[in-house]
């Protein structure tokens, strides 16, 4: 058995047994039929008094409701939780990588017969494992949701063909993949935990907001040049692909400045480039100092 081998068979082991992990996954996936499905079924048909005069000209809640059905449950997952979602692959990823600075056994880790490439190739292989098993969970359950949720409305359930959903599940990867290997990345620079989380939901909640807001002071030109090599603003690109889990209800949303391609691509590149920043510093770094 090869050294990355049986390092993933022990990280995959050491995820599995770890309480926050499973913590995380738990939380995302209550969240998901909780708020997801739940609380917004129970307001889209019971809405507050004179709640549909705020809603956008030609929108109704009997059309925001037919975004909950089988047949839209991957885009509305992919609309949902690309981002918020997201935030738990970051802690996942920033959990697997920053303990070991806190557990203070990065120096054993180093000191055995694998080697220090090995055993984050090791790592971030069942991190992706890891991240997978999250995504397909998430989407399991909102497609149990949909379905109980077309039950409770009687209406025909309708699924969307196996590669729509095979796409769905590939994207989120991608995205959630991201934001793992972000956590991970940002665990290995800082060797902890704590800034590692604070710094990457900063970015999910504030930094690209706040860049793309003062680009925007500057004239829309500027918007479109930068913006489009962004991680958060092509995981949208992505996510806008696959187009609206309810079809009219309301104005239609502006047309994304990239496609899915681009999307995947600069994707790709970030997971890649993090990666390597790891690599670099895992390889190079003095774990005395």
């Amino acid at each position: 058995m090869s050294a990355t081998a049986a390092t993933f068979r022990w990280e995959l082991f050491k995820l599995y047994r770890r309480p926050a992990v499973w913590v995380s996954v738990i939380i995302l996936l209550v969240l998901a039929l909780a708020l997801g499905y739940g609380l917004v079924w129970y307001i889209y048909t019971h809405p507050p008094a004179r709640a549909a005069a705020s809603l956008p000209r030609g929108a109704s809640f009997a059309l925001l409701k037919v975004g909950l059905y089988p047949a839209a449950f991957v885009k509305h997952t992919l609309g949902q939780w690309s981002t918020l979602g997201g935030v738990f692959a970051l802690i996942v990823g920033v959990l697997s990588q920053g303990s070991e600075y806190g557990w203070g056994t990065v120096k054993t880790l180093f000191t055995q017969r694998p080697g220090r490439l090995s055993l984050l190739a090791g790592k971030l292989t069942a991190l992706a494992v890891l991240v997978l098993v999250m995504v397909v969970a998430l989407f399991a359950v909102d497609a149990a949701s949909s379905y109980v949720v077309a039950l409770l409305d009687g209406k025909s359930v309708s699924w969307p063909a196996w590669q729509d959903v095979a796409k769905g599940i590939a994207a989120a990867w991608l995205i959630f993949g991201f934001w793992a290997v972000l956590g991970f990345s940002l665990a290995t620079i800082f060797r902890q935990s704590a800034m590692a989380i604070g710094l990457g939901l900063a970015y999910a909640v504030l930094i690209e907001g706040i860049i793309f807001a003062i680009l925007g002071t500057l004239g829309s030109d500027y918007t479109k040049v930068i913006e489009p090599w962004f991680p958060l603003a092509n995981a949208g690109y992505l996510v806008a692909a696959f187009g609206q889990a309810a079809e009219g209800s309301g104005a239609p949303a502006a047309a994304p400045l990239a496609d899915a391609t681009h999307a995947v691509a600069t994707l790709l590149v970030y997971v890649a480039t993090l990666i390597a920043v790891s690599a670099v510093l895992t390889r190079r770094r003095d774990v005395t100092s």
